[in-house]
């Protein structure tokens, strides 16, 4: 990945699986005010 994002700027839509296989997208929180990721290394 080589495209960068500025400090304020909005972060470009994703999503992800959940542990309970349900499909999460960033957009489902953008009414949120803040949002907050946490990666974890599970099952090593």
């Amino acid at each position: 990945m080589t495209d960068s994002i500025a400090v304020g700027q909005a972060a470009p839509d994703f999503e992800l699986t959940d542990v309970q296989g349900r499909t999460i997208r960033l957009s489902d929180y953008r009414a949120q005010e803040n949002v907050v990721l946490v990666f974890t290394r599970g099952f090593t």
